[in-house]
């Protein structure tokens, strides 16, 4: 007699497809550099390589064909599906190319508009952060939850700045200047996915960056989430439209949110 397996959930499915990426973006790490890097939109700075687009084809490939897809490289399904995975196959290019192991797989699934999964893996530094909503945020085996830091000057936060800031107004350089003064500690580490991560599990106190892309923050929205801390745009929406689609994200621990929000310098061309 016959026996069906056990299917596995969206979010077991994300998290094998993220490892398997991460081994084959870790087959690759140190051999790649600078030079054998792409420009993508003749941007100096925004760096692609076979190795982040190979890994975005082999997490597509797992995705059921009946999902939909936003991915950084390119690959999409738009057919109206009521869940869609958005991914990032390889956060942190710059830190990859350079040896730096901060460096991740970001994969969310958004079921009915809402964030209904995440993993980030970060193969490098051999860690795994997870959410599922409403059941929490976890780092490998371990529950994570924000730090309980409640005062902005004793907050370690983290930033990062546009690969086109030189034709943006909106540099976030006054804003960094402005937190560098009044918090313990500001970061600059080069993966949002990853710096989302770490606020989730009270490594740092808050994050904050203009001119991302859904797919950089979208699982790590959940992480955070999930773990107890506060996620809006600038104008302190949470929807998940305005988080994922508006270009800027503030994360925090909760305690900290309106007063880093609050220090963050009006938008050029918002009200």
């Amino acid at each position: 007699m016959s026996t069906s397996q056990p299917q596995a959930s969206p979010l077991g499915t994300a998290t094998e497809l993220a490892r398997a990426a991460g081994d084959l973006l870790y087959s690759y790490y140190g051999s790649l550099r600078r030079g054998d890097a792409e420009r993508k939109g003749g941007q100096p700075r925004d760096l692609v390589t076979r190795a982040d687009r190979e890994a975005e084809r082999l997490v597509y490939e797992g995705i059921p064909a009946a999902d939909d897809v936003l991915a950084e490289e390119g690959s999409a399904r738009h057919s109206g599906a009521r869940r869609r995975w958005i991914v990032d196959p390889l956060d942190g290019t710059v830190n990859y190319l350079h040896g730096i192991p901060f460096w991740a797989v970001s994969i969310a699934i958004v079921e009915d508009d809402r964030l209904a999964a995440a993993v980030v893996h970060a193969p490098a530094l051999r860690q795994t952060f997870t959410a599922e909503a409403g059941r929490g945020c976890r780092l490998d085996d371990a529950e994570a939850r924000v730090s309980s830091t409640a005062e902005i000057g004793e907050a370690l936060l983290a930033t990062g700045f546009a690969y086109n800031r030189d034709a943006v107004d909106d540099t976030n350089l006054g804003n960094f200047a402005v937190l560098a003064m009044a918090a313990a500690g500001v970061r600059r580490l080069g993966a949002a996915s990853l710096d989302l991560a770490y606020t989730a599990c009270g490594r740092l106190d808050g994050f904050w960056e203009l001119h991302l892309q859904p797919w950089d923050v979208a699982a790590g929205t959940l992480l955070v989430r999930e773990a107890g801390g506060t996620v809006t745009d600038f104008r302190g929406n949470e929807g998940v439209e305005p988080v994922l689609f508006a270009g800027n994200i503030v994360a925090t621990n909760g305690h900290l949110h309106e007063a880093l929000r609050g220090r963050l310098r009006r938008l050029e061309g918002t009200p």
